[in-house]
């Protein structure tokens, strides 16, 4: 396995760490996260020296500059906050409190936190992050997933959690070409099942995660037990067969999906490296571009710091800058729509027991009514959760883990 990279470097102090368990030790190696300081001083300097334009008013139906695409007086704020406050080392030390795991699967290097659950029988359960997201969605929650009994749980509804970042995100090395969830699923089962090591495991996803769970469910039901999702994909209902309140979710999601919120979506897809060629030079640029997603997606109120801190969302975005790929690695997914999916998300009926989150601010496509949800999935598990987003995890982890604890609780 090839241990050099641009701006990051596996620790082999601890070999060994991950012991035994593993079926295929020989395609793994242990690995921190060490960014260096040339690459850090980089960064600051582009964010210090970056200009920022003047901001464009919005209509007047609007409710924040955000409308615009970009809130320009909370972008100076954030950077006086990068400048001044944030400390990526402190944040480097915290990403590294968990034990994480390089793998070879076929052609792919897979960087993936590994957390053994407490218990004689912790399930394992591998998430996948979102496209403007990260592992570091998932951070807040290993322990309320791996040690219940230290928050009100039962050691017996524990999981081992299994967090890889996806091909070109954080350290996972970038595809050749685009890819999709198909290929993923493929790369992520193999992972699992074949050098980790377990037969049977359940699945979680929103966002770009949805679309992996929902194909490893229709490539390997045999392995999968069961799935969760927070933004059940929507699926063919022929008009003839919805009902009222269907037809009017449909009309309501399509308008969404053609205005100007997936607006990067069709961006990205259709001419990526516009947008690749200005955003990987400029991380103050980047910073924006995933900010104005937080801002959209997330329960907050009005003020984004609210549900996420600065911190969390710094943690994030850096996870693109300091990477060899950059924001462009989700605008490959956003191509492989057209050549891997050809936005056919699941055609088909899903067979594995599913469990489906409804979080109040998640897309209007991601809030199927339970009778809807039925049509799509063997809907075992149908939840409101009174608050979160698009990014459910990052925003409640303890309302996220409790769900699925409670969805996945008869498959241990």
């Amino acid at each position: 396995m090839d241990n050099t990279f641009n701006y990051f470097s596996f620790d082999k102090k601890e070999l060994g760490a991950r012991g035994p368990f593993f079926a295929r030790p020989d395609l793994i190696e242990d690995f921190k996260i060490h960014i260096s300081d040339a690459r850090l001083d980089e960064i600051t300097a582009r964010v210090m020296n970056a200009k920022l334009p003047k901001q464009m008013p919005p209509s007047e139906e609007a409710t924040s500059n955000w409308e615009t695409g970009a809130d320009i007086a909370w972008l100076e704020e954030f950077r006086h906050y990068w400048l001044t406050e944030y400390d990526w080392r402190e944040e480097e030390q915290r990403l590294n409190e968990y034990p994480q795991y390089m793998a070879q699967v076929d052609d792919y290097q897979i960087h993936f936190y590994y957390v053994q659950g407490e218990g004689p029988n912790p399930l394992p359960l591998l998430l996948t992050h979102a496209s403007q997201g990260s592992v570091v969605e998932f951070i807040d929650c290993i322990s309320y997933l791996t040690e219940p009994s230290k928050h009100g749980g039962k050691a017996e509804d524990s999981f081992t959690v299994i967090i890889p970042s996806l091909p070109g995100f954080g350290f996972s090395s970038m595809p050749k070409k685009p890819i999709q969830a198909k290929t993923t699923a493929k790369i992520f089962n193999k992972l699992v099942t074949e050098i980790l090591g377990h037969e049977h495991y359940v699945a979680q996803g929103g966002d770009i995660g949805s679309l992996v769970a929902v194909q490893l469910a229709e490539q390997f039901p045999e392995n999968v037990k069961a799935i969760h999702l927070n933004l059940p994909l929507w699926f063919n209902i022929p008009s003839t067969d919805q009902t009222e309140d269907e037809t009017a979710w449909i009309k309501e999601y399509e308008t969404y999906l053609n205005g100007p919120a997936f607006d990067f979506q069709r961006i990205q897809s259709n001419r990526p490296m516009m947008a690749a060629v200005a955003l990987t030079d400029s991380p103050i640029g980047t910073a924006a571009w995933i900010a104005e997603k937080f801002w959209a997606w997330s329960d907050h109120g009005g003020k984004l710091e609210n549900t996420i801190t600065k911190e969390r969302l710094l943690t994030n975005i850096m996870l693109y800058l300091v990477n060899e790929g950059g924001i462009a690695a989700s605008f490959w997914y956003s191509r492989a729509f057209q050549t891997e999916l050809n936005w056919e998300l699941h055609p088909k009926y899903i067979e594995v027991p599913t469990a489906i989150a409804i979080y109040p601010k998640e897309h209007i496509f991601g809030r199927p009514s339970i009778e809807t949800a039925r049509r799509g999935y063997n809907l075992v598990h149908y939840q409101d959760i009174p608050r979160g987003g698009h990014f459910a995890a990052m925003e409640q982890p303890e309302l996220f883990s409790s769900n699925i604890r409670d969805a996945f609780r008869n498959f241990h």
